[in-house]
Parts: C-alpha cells; structure tokens; sequence
C-alpha cells in the first residue's frame, strides 16, 4: 500500500495546551505518535494510540515526573480530560552511590546453583560500528558514568564455606570496567582481520574474573573500514531487558 498522506487527525477542533502539564503530555504524544500536532481535545487512539504506545506514554510521563494509571489514558483518552488525572511523582529514588554487601537475588542463587565449569564465561555481549570511528576518551568518560550511576555494574561474587557472596563495590574500589585498543588499520586482509577480533573478543569474555572484578569490559577494534566496539557485561549483573 502507498505511504499515508499527511498525518491522522482525531476530528476535534484545535486547542493548544494551557499550562506546563498540558505542553508536557502534547509533547511526550506528539513523540510516542509521531504526529506533528496535537491539541488537548484531540482523542488519544484515533490519532493512532494502541496498548503499546499507552505504556510508553506512562514511561515517559514518569521520566518527566508524573504519575499516570494506565485505565485514567483509556478512559480519559484526550490530554483536556486526562490532565486532571496525571501528578508529581512524590517519591523519587536515593541516587546515592550502593557499596556494600548485597544479597542475591533468586536468578542469582540459581546460577550458582547450576555448578557450572567457568562461571566467569557467561556474559551478555554486543558488537557496534561506527565507520567514523569512536572517540578514546569520550568513551572512557561514558562508560565511568555508567559503571559509577548503575551500582550493579561494580558487584563482585566471592565464594565462601556458605557459598557465593556478593560485594557491590564503591565507585573507588577496584577497577570500574576494563578497555582494550587493537589497532588492525594495518591489516588489510578482511578475513585476517574477523579472525584477529574473534580471538581477542573470545580472550576478553572469558578474562572476567567474578571474585576480583570488573564484570564489565570492552574491546575497541580500530580497523581500515572504521570502528568496531565490543561490550561485554557478565549475566549476573545484566540481562537482555536491563
């Protein structure tokens, strides 16, 4: 079928928000739907609205700070009748930095339930291009921002008589993540170089050492043709979703 023409509209008369709220929820649809404009009378789903959009309206709202039950947007579906629904999320999160000893989870004490040979190689691993390649120290900045934010990032396993325990480490103790370069600009063998990046992205995954840490490490492939950067986190502290 041929693309649409223009953008859905909902029938209603136009009418801009009028306070901070109202811009806010225009905003976060006009994102989440794609429409160029929306009005406060306009109605959620007949500018396209569905189930899964709905969440990611609610996902948003609370990013900005506000509080939405998922039944208010069904029905209350335009952002006039809705906003008298929506509030200030009154409790936010303590952003202080987690050390310490942390108790395992359940699909923590069921990995190490499993006895498993080299518990150190089981890891969630991704491979990214960039043709204009990656900045050294802008990468090195990211990923301490990162391993310093997300707690878990830092978290050791040690085993005892009483079986694995786990450490959250602070954000000065031990290293927060580990990046090695190679430089492949030289080698102009395609398959020579696959085969280099496989062997060293093999040596990086299985280096993590889950008593001493760190769980996060990254290769940076520096190749003719651009960058190729490898993230490999251990499952313990990260999973698909997460």
């Amino acid at each position: 079928l041929p693309a649409p023409e223009g953008s859905l509209q909902s029938g209603a008369d136009y009418v801009e928000p009028r306070t901070a709220l109202e811009q806010t929820l225009v905003s976060i649809w006009q994102s989440v739907l794609g429409a160029k404009r929306v009005g406060i009378l306009d109605n959620f789903f007949d500018l396209g609205g569905d189930s899964i959009k709905a969440i990611q309206v609610s996902s948003r709202l609370l990013q900005a700070g506000y509080k939405l039950e998922m039944k208010d947007l069904f029905q209350y579906p335009s952002i006039s009748l809705l906003s008298s629904h929506v509030h200030k999320v009154s409790r936010t999160a303590d952003q202080r930095v987690v050390s310490g000893a942390v108790k395992l989870t359940p699909i923590q004490q069921w990995f190490f339930g499993q006895s498993s040979a080299e518990p150190h190689y089981f890891n969630q691993s991704v491979m990214l291009y960039r043709a204009q390649g990656f900045d050294e120290a802008a990468l090195h900045q990211t990923v301490t921002q990162v391993t310093e934010h997300h707690d878990a990032l830092r978290m050791v396993f040690r085993q005892t008589e009483q079986g694995y325990e786990a450490w959250n480490r602070g954000v000065n103790e031990g290293e927060l993540y580990s990046l090695d370069v190679v430089d492949l600009t030289g080698v102009e063998d395609t398959a020579e170089v696959a085969m280099a990046i496989e062997t060293k992205a093999n040596a990086i995954q299985s280096s993590i050492r889950l008593d001493e840490g760190p769980l996060v490490k990254l290769g940076l492939f520096r190749c003719m043709d651009g960058d190729h950067l490898l993230i490999a986190i251990h499952h313990l502290v990260i999973d698909g979703i997460s």
